[in-house]
């Protein structure tokens, strides 16, 4: 069991390094060809590399009641642990995006719905799934703001990075990802052979969990720093990349079998978010009260899908 617990946070650890790192050589590798960080930001906004990287490895192993869990539990983690504290310690209620912003992931939480009704998602739906996100990124786009933002926060890691080649920054990141993921699934796997928990659990509470640690910093800091637009763009933005994109890539991989705990999350995600919407549409901001109710949510989703 300790080792198992080891390769978890073994893996959590050597996953988060390679992400930044990848996501910061391929910020320079475009910026030096004179491409574009406004497209680049909108198409990376949301996406949580970390946790994809573990989804992708976990559909490759077979375990794909683990990547389904491990994309949820991004998204539950991401609405409970890292927004609720982010609203706890802002100093002021937390403004809402547009209307559109908000409203836009509905459409990509109903068609991940509609495809998990059989409790699988294969390989033409997966397609789907990704064309879905396709078209969700373009719309961010035409809205600009989001994607301006990225493009801010590519800049700031990219000054505040090692001094390597772009392109060694991105290819050994990408290698950590793949060695950090490959390590977080191997954990999750022996923590699934030694205890009674279920797959779609382990994926969504330990192994999203983990992958998705880094994201408490970015719903803080940017909370904390005045520019909370970056924390709800990632917000919505992660909540629309992993209920379409993130899960069609893994099931054109390896078509997914969802449990009970995974679906489990799924309905927490969507309950979490659609908490945080009433909240922002009706306001216009959320504040503390909302931060201790996702976080009351995530507490209970817990104790409700270890039993399951």
């Amino acid at each position: 069991m300790l080792g198992a617990i080891a390769l978890l946070l073994g893996g959590a650890v050597v996953l988060t390094v390679g992400a930044e790192a990848a996501i910061r050589g391929a910020g320079l590798l475009v910026r030096r060809r004179g491409g574009s960080l406004f497209v680049l930001g909108a198409l990376l906004f949301g996406v949580d590399l970390e946790s994809l990287g573990a989804a992708l490895i976990a559909a490759g192993r077979g375990q794909t009641s683990i990547a389904a869990g491990e994309a949820f539990g991004t998204i539950v983690f991401l609405f409970s642990a890292a927004f609720g504290a982010a609203l706890l310690v802002s100093r002021r209620p937390v403004a809402s995006p547009g209307p559109v912003m908000v409203l836009l992931p509905a459409a990509t939480v109903g068609l991940g719905a509609i495809t998990l009704t059989d409790s699988m998602v294969t390989r033409p739906e997966g397609a789907v799934l990704v064309v879905a996100y396709a078209l969700y990124v373009g719309l961010v786009l035409q809205e600009g703001r989001v994607a301006r933002a990225a493009a801010g926060h590519l800049e700031r890691e990219m000054a505040e990075g090692p001094r390597l080649p772009p392109a060694v920054l991105l290819v050994g990141g990408m290698a950590l990802v793949y060695g950090g993921a490959t390590l977080l699934v191997n954990g999750g796997v022996g923590i699934l052979d030694r205890t009674s928990l279920s797959a779609g659990f382990v994926g969504a509470a330990l192994i999203g969990a983990l992958a998705s640690a880094d994201e408490l910093l970015l719903e803080i800091l940017p909370v904390r720093r005045g520019t909370p637009e970056l924390a709800t763009g990632n917000l919505f933005g992660t909540l629309a990349a992993f209920t379409t994109g993130a899960l069609g890539l893994a099931a054109l991989i390896h078509p997914l079998f969802v449990d009970s705990a995974a679906a489990s999350a799924y309905l927490a995600a969507t309950a979490l978010y659609a908490v945080v919407a009433i909240v922002m549409l009706a306001r216009g901001q959320a504040g503390r009260l909302t931060g201790l109710i996702v976080l009351a949510g995530y507490a209970a989703w817990i104790v409700w899908a270890a039993r399951i």
